[in-house]
């Protein structure tokens, strides 16, 4: 009878021990998914730019603008053509209907392509009167001109197409 009864408290205990088992398995898996997910969030926190980063990104930024603002001066002072003055009606003449136009705010963009270039010209919506007041010679990737060879080549390929 002994025998019975120890066997029959090892059986509940075995069973309550699976049940037991099973929860462990599963609260388990939930600590490891959590663990994961703060492990992910740190990582993410530790990868934030800091102070330091964020300011010599700033110094590229301001040091290639200068770059191309030295560019889109050269482009104008080896320009064939003159296109800062003229109005929207007399660009069409000399490089043909635009590719693009689009407006923003007060400012409308005008672009002509060509196979090798982009000529952006500028226009203020807000002036009396309607002229281009700003242009930029870009190649197809979107970088500035800056030799004079192909900034005139690009406007004889514009005023062809």
């Amino acid at each position: 009878m002994r025998a019975i009864y120890i066997l029959s408290i090892l059986l509940i205990i075995t069973l309550n021990g699976c049940t037991t088992v099973e929860i462990a398995k599963e609260v388990t898996k939930a600590g490891n998914s959590i663990k994961t997910t703060i492990q992910k969030a740190t990582k993410n926190q530790n990868d934030l730019e800091k102070p330091e980063d964020v300011i010599k990104e700033k110094e590229k930024i301001i040091i290639a603008k200068k770059k191309e603002k030295a560019v889109i001066k050269k482009q104008k002072e080896n320009a064939i053509i003159k296109i800062q003055g003229k109005t929207l009606d007399q660009l069409t003449q000399d490089f043909g209907k635009s590719d693009f136009i689009r407006e923003d705010g007060n400012t409308k963009t005008v672009r002509f392509n060509s196979s090798s270039c982009r000529l952006f010209i500028y226009f203020n919506l807000e002036a009396k009167k309607f002229k281009a007041e700003y242009y930029e010679i870009r190649n197809t990737k979107g970088e500035p001109i800056d030799k004079k060879e192909k900034i005139n080549k690009c406007f004889k390929e514009i005023q062809k197409t």
